[in-house]
């Protein structure tokens, strides 16, 4: 399962990121995730508090955003989402496309707590 992986490296980024920012804790990581990027959101959700453990990041709360999938039709030249038509352009039928959206994993947000001045 390369999600573990996954989550490893971005907590390590979130954790860089509050340590530049002279964040206390992190509240919340917001990802954003192509439905058709190949990762498991159940898994990133699964394995995020056993990897924020004894972090900046443990106790936050963690939100997956999906980005719908969206291809262009080499075909027809239209663009559509391939989950919702069976992977087939609605236009014309074809099934040569190019992928615009929806194959990425994005941090969005990585909402923090300041430490206090003083």
């Amino acid at each position: 399962m390369h999600e573990m992986g996954i989550v490893v490296s971005f907590v390590k980024m979130a954790e860089e990121y509050a340590v530049k920012n002279n964040a206390a804790k992190v509240l919340k990581v917001v990802l954003q995730l192509g439905e058709i990027s190949g990762i498991e959101s159940r898994y990133l959700s699964e394995f995020y508090p056993v990897v924020v453990e004894g972090t900046l990041l443990e106790g936050s709360q963690l939100v997956i955003e999906t980005i719908e999938a969206s291809v262009f039709c080499t075909d027809c030249a239209i663009t559509y989402n391939p989950i919702k038509t069976e992977l087939k352009c609605p236009n014309c039928g074809g099934e040569r496309c190019d992928v615009i959206d929806g194959r990425g994993l994005f941090i969005k947000e990585i909402g923090i707590e300041e430490a206090a001045h003083g």
